[in-house]
């Protein structure tokens, strides 16, 4: 077989000096030589622990005949990052993550990799240089797993809320500490449909982890068991030529928004997804979340949108079970080949001739429901098609005079009385000034809320999970009030929530033309976002685009906030939220 590594043992010859002096042997250097990736730090839960299945893997790899290298870059968490202008370096994080992976591999001629990672943008980063080095070697996506459940079902999707209410006066500090402290009581991602959680789910809808895999509870040696068998998958790769090209495709991106449509996976996931197909030069339009998702069924009860936990949704039989429930719709293609080299099909019945649907729904037979009444059933996690409690989707597109390329709205984490709404806007030129105002009880009921200059090219693309979560802890707010912005939300969010809004402020956006006393109207119906009257009293459609030309001729793009550093490469180059807000390489600064 000849390898890519044996560059270095033609024309690199300090190589084997340097492996030997790390307790490496001459037979090891002579073996395929296979990147072992993480984000193992002690930067959050999702990454604690991930040391323990980098071990597992390089196991699994000597046993298949390979040498393991383990390389760490960890990640930034959002948890850490809200509330402070540290948010605006996560987003781009991922980009810099996927680059050093990219580095790597390429910088140091491996012949496959596997790449391990928990979080909100660990996995789409892994992702994301999996599908650079598409054509270049074969890679295994290894989730990290999913948190353990809370005290009295508490999830760390809790905290926020309860800061929330604290702030506003209607919980004591109390509260929010008892909260904190009994959230998270263990490692792994956090427990909730979130982006992180989401991110797992897309990687082993996508072909590129294996079956059953996505969400594995952290503590418990499923996950060790997955870690093991990587190693495995990726040198069997390797043996048999298969590559990233070979598995990432217009199919596996349509299974993977199928799947995300049917679990109310997080809005995030419409910037990575598009990011991914980028990478690998794959066409993908992000409105086809919105076709697929008006075509499939909602079936997952899963917190935020609903009651249960991530690791839940793992013993009801986690993604294999979504696609078995949905494998006769003609949603998914099945013949996408996986990372296993077998397609969707056989891999599910390899899943069904195990019992690890079994398994699973005995160990959910040991939690009770909410309300206590009974033990969990796979049903009460994720529902049949048929269900009578489905709806269609998650995630809608909008499109309008505020936003002509589109934005973001998870409608399955909001109170339907908001599926329609009009209310006067109220503008806010930061997130810190939204968040006092909704806490400090200063907006009416009914208005909508605009967040404005927190796109990528502008500073980022922070996510605005403070206020988002604000507004649904306040009683009168949770299902009267919406906010709209260029920024990003939290997979945890709820409400009435709509982001991405593209194009962003600092590009000359409509949004960056609201005046406070315009007009919204949102309509999940119509799937429109609109300006439809703005606050000098005029209401017809030309009236209203008229005066917004007057404030466009008026308008002046401010001044960039970062033009040296890492925001700076970054805010020079991201592309606009609908397309994913990745660093198009080569684009001219704005």
């Amino acid at each position: 077989m000849t390898l890519r590594s044996d560059v270095l043992r033609k024309n690199a010859p300090e190589t084997l000096s340097l492996y030997l002096s790390g307790g490496f042997t001459e037979g090891d250097y002579r073996k395929p030589l296979i990147l072992v990736h993480s984000t193992f730090g002690q930067s959050h839960s999702g990454s604690y622990h991930l040391d323990r299945l980098v071990k597992q893997t390089t196991l699994g790899i000597h046993e298949s005949g390979g040498t393991a290298f383990s390389y760490t870059t960890t990640d930034l968490c959002d948890g850490v990052a809200i509330g402070h202008d540290g948010m605006n370096y996560v987003l781009p994080s991922r980009e810099f993550m996927a680059g050093m992976i990219e580095a790597y591999v390429q910088g140091h001629a491996f012949d496959a990799a596997v790449l391990t990672a928990s979080c909100d943008k660990a996995v789409p980063a892994a992702l994301i240089a999996a599908a650079r080095l598409k054509d270049e070697i074969p890679l295994v996506i290894l989730p990290g797993g999913s948190g353990g459940i809370g005290s009295c079902y508490l999830l760390s999707g809790d905290i926020g809320a309860s800061f929330a209410r604290v702030e506003a006066g209607l919980e004591p500090p109390e509260r929010l500490l008892h909260v904190q402290r009994h959230s998270l009581p263990c490692e792994g991602a956090c427990q909730y449909m979130g982006t992180a959680s989401t991110m797992q789910v897309m990687a082993e809808s996508l072909g590129l982890a294996a079956p059953t895999s996505a969400l594995a509870p952290a503590n418990e040696r499923y996950v060790l068991d997955h870690a093991r068998e990587a190693g495995h998958i990726a040198m069997a790769l390797l043996q048999r030529g298969l590559k990233t090209r070979d598995i990432l495709s217009e199919a596996s991106l349509r299974n993977a928004v199928v799947v995300h449509q049917a679990t109310g996976g997080s809005s995030n996931a419409l910037l990575h997804l598009p990011a991914i197909a980028a990478a690998a030069g794959l066409p993908f339009d992000v409105r086809l979340f919105d076709e697929l998702g008006q075509k499939t069924p909602y079936l997952t009860n899963l917190h935020s949108a609903g009651e249960y936990a991530s690791r839940q949704f793992w013993y009801a039989g986690g993604v294999q079970r979504v696609i078995s429930l949905l494998a006769g719709s003609g949603l998914l293609q099945m013949d996408a080949l996986t990372v296993t080299g077998k397609t969707l099909a056989q891999n599910l019945e390899d899943v069904k001739a195990s019992d690890f649907f079994q398994a699973g729904e005995g160990y959910l037979s040991n939690y009770a429901t909410r309300d206590g009444s009974r033990s969990l059933r796979r049903s009460d996690v994720i529902r049949d098609p048929s269900d009578r409690h489905n709806t269609f989707g998650s995630v809608a597109i909008l499109k309008g005079n505020l936003a002509p390329e589109g934005a973001v709205f998870k409608y399955s984490a909001c109170d339907p009385a908001m599926y329609e709404h009009r209310g006067r806007a109220v503008v806010f030129e930061s997130e810190e000034d939204c968040f006092a105002a909704v806490t400090g009880l200063k907006v009416e009921p009914g208005e909508v809320l605009i967040v404005r200059n927190e796109g990528p090219a502008s500073c980022g693309m922070p996510e605005l999970f403070n206020t988002s979560a604000a507004i649904v802890a306040i009683p009168q707010y949770r299902s009267s009030i919406a906010l709209v912005t260029d920024g990003r939300f939290s997979g945890a969010t709820a409400g009435p929530v709509i982001g991405h809004i593209s194009p962003e402020a600092v590009a000359g956006g409509p949004i960056a033309l609201v005046e406070s006393g315009d007009t919204i109207e949102i309509s999940l119906s119509k799937r429109s976002l609109n300006i439809v009257a703005v606050r000098e009293g005029l209401t017809t459609g030309g009236e209203v685009a008229r005066i917004l030309a007057q404030r466009r001729a008026a308008w002046r793009r401010p001044p960039r906030r970062y033009t040296s550093g890492m925001l700076g490469a970054y805010t020079a180059l991201a592309v606009s939220p609908m397309q994913g807000a990745y660093m198009a390489s080569g684009q001219p600064p704005a």
